[in-house]
């Protein structure tokens, strides 16, 4: 699908690629079309989990081989989810050791598709983690799921997630009444886009 995503983006339907570097993958055909992109780290079904103390290794062997992608790919930014089943303490330890200021911190829903307790669904968490060093990736169907399962307003929610200044938007859509995380497709859920 790149060479169609490069004619979308020439004609000005989409502003750049996303990509999630799966471990093992090869960069050449991407390396072949010139068009902007973001990296999208893998996360924990691909073995990356910042929140295990166990893992650490594994953590950073795969982010370095996702900025090693966006190196090569003069790639913005970098998105990395918090993890899961963890504590906070353990992703800020691992986010101590990442020096690259492209990185940003997307925000979880509270539980995740599976169930798992997700570090990163409120926006002190979000604001803790980012530190001076990294910027906020906004997923609004994150947002409105946290809220959900708090208890509290999502339109309210995402507007304290405004004041993070985020610099990329993840937009899907999603049933209202439902903290299961879940990315339908825009106009196939229940969401006010219009908000």
């Amino acid at each position: 699908l790149i060479k169609e995503a490069e004619g979308l983006i020439k004609d000005g339907i989409f502003d750049y690629v996303e990509l999630m570097v799966i471990p093992g993958t090869d960069i050449t055909p991407f390396q072949a079309v010139k068009v902007p992109y973001i990296i999208h780290i893998p996360y924990e079904r691909f073995g990356l989990n910042m929140a295990d103390k166990e893992n650490e290794k594994i953590n950073l062997d795969i982010i370095d081989e996702n900025i090693k992608w966006a190196n090569s790919l003069s790639a913005e930014y970098l998105i990395l989810h918090p993890g899961s089943l963890g504590e906070m303490d353990t992703v800020k330890r691992n986010l101590e050791k990442l020096n690259d200021n492209r990185i940003l911190i997307e925000n979880m829903p509270k539980d995740g598709i599976g169930g798992e307790k997700m570090i990163g669904f409120t926006p002190d968490q979000i604001k803790e983690l980012m530190g001076k060093k990294f910027g906020f990736c906004l997923d609004f169907g994150h947002a409105i799921k946290a809220a959900f399962n708090i208890g509290t307003d999502y339109k309210q929610y995402i507007q304290e997630f405004l004041k993070l200044n985020p610099k990329v938007f993840h937009i899907s859509d999603g049933k209202i009444g439902s903290g299961k995380d879940e990315h339908m497709n825009i106009g196939d859920g229940e969401y006010d886009f219009k908000f």
